[in-house]
């Protein structure tokens, strides 16, 4: 109706829970003056309160189950994460539980990785994928020194399963698919279905266990500074801490933003992932490979439906579609094969993607536009995204 006033961003009644938590936290009266949605997720606001000071707001989405598990999911995580030395997430300023409501520190309008794979220098995108590799580590490094007060966390905010089970259920949902695609391709082994299996096992058994962030794609890693700050942990638990080591290597395996990852830029980033483990006394052995190979084998074997459906239709996604993926993941888990891990699957997945690159021969994985080669196809910024400088 002409001038009547817009709806507020936020009801009411959260409007002023917010400003009763941040009275708590900041230790003076604190007023929300303005509450700006985010990234059109409608449940993430920006809150200003004073001149140039803000904070953010998450909601829980909705009241069915899924939703409360990935509210207290992110609430463990960050309230878990406040106690590091040096800040690897945003500062958890406060929380509401029953009303489904945190509130965080706001990192501000800063570049993403993946603003910066797309867009930015090769130098730049190295030195950040260094910086994002070592937050990385450092998070995995410090929870495995502290796993008591995870638990504890955890029981209180009741964020569901842990990590670990989450993935080994996604393999097995995976398998039969997985097993009619090997058949179909003519490239079964016997003994595959016993040794899928054993990928679960070996990603639940391994003692390098830690907070997994589940989803530390580029968009979730804000970089201000040469400093890096990894954000929305809704999908994080308690778990193999390969499965977010390997997003360095598969590369970025839940990511809408997904391009071939050179290996020598890939490289310095792993080290320095290892070396933040390996300072904290982690000792990266055998079984931390085979741990990295088996969780290699479960991004694709995780997604075997859809890797059934490929083989008669693609499907788009961010800035390319599934097949390139595929054929990334696949090989990626084969150049491993010197290792001696789930040999089978290894040699399946080698015929597979012998027969699938014959069978999808114009199929290119694209290159980030940062490490562009000459004559190669390009990631493709999606409709109504613009990367930041």
């Amino acid at each position: 109706m002409p001038g009547s006033s817009p709806p507020p961003a936020l009801p009411e009644a959260e409007r002023r829970t917010a400003e009763a938590l941040l009275t708590r936290a900041l230790g003076e009266p604190a007023v929300v003056r303005a509450a700006e949605p985010l990234w059109d997720r409608g449940h993430v606001f920006r809150l200003h309160l004073a001149p140039g000071h803000a904070v953010i707001l998450k909601r829980k989405r909705g009241q069915e189950s899924i939703g409360a598990r990935l509210f207290g999911a992110e609430l463990a995580a960050l309230d878990y994460l406040t106690a590091m030395p040096v800040p690897v997430a945003p500062r958890l300023l406060g929380a509401d539980a029953r009303a489904g409501l945190l509130l965080m520190e706001d990192l501000g309008e800063g570049a993403t990785l993946a603003d910066s794979l797309m867009a930015a220098g090769r130098e730049r995108v190295q030195a950040e994928l260094i910086a994002y590799a070592r937050a990385l580590g450092s998070l995995h490094a410090w929870s495995m020194g502290h796993a008591g007060e995870a638990a504890g966390l955890r029981a209180r905010y009741g964020p569901g399963d842990e990590a670990g089970p989450r993935w080994r259920d996604a393999v097995q949902r995976g398998k039969e698919p997985f097993l009619a695609t090997a058949a179909a391709l003519g490239v079964a082994r016997h003994g595959l279905a016993e040794e899928i299996d054993q990928v679960h096992r070996m990603i639940i058994g391994t003692s390098y266990l830690g907070l997994v962030h589940g989803d530390p794609c580029p968009d979730n890693v804000r970089l201000t500074d040469g400093t890096c700050r990894i954000v929305d942990f809704e999908y994080a638990g308690w778990g193999p801490v390969a499965y977010d080591a390997a997003y360095l290597l598969a590369p970025f395996p839940s990511c809408w933003c997904f391009a071939r990852l050179p290996a020598d830029v890939a490289g310095p980033a792993v080290e320095a992932y290892r070396a933040q483990l390996e300072a904290a006394g982690i000792e990266l052995g055998p079984d931390w490979e085979s741990l990295t190979t088996a969780v290699l084998a479960a991004a694709f074997l995780g997604r075997g439906q859809v890797l059934a459906e490929a083989l008669d239709r693609d499907h788009e996604w961010g800035t390319t579609t599934m097949r390139p993926r595929l054929l990334a993941w696949l090989r990626t888990f084969t150049g491993r094969a010197g290792d001696g891990t789930l040999p089978r699957l290894q040699a399946t997945a080698a015929a597979m993607l012998d027969r699938l690159t014959e069978r999808w021969a114009g199929i290119r994985i694209p290159d980030y536009p940062s490490f562009a080669r000459a004559g190669a196809e390009l990631a493709r910024i999606p409709d109504g995204w613009q990367p930041q400088p």
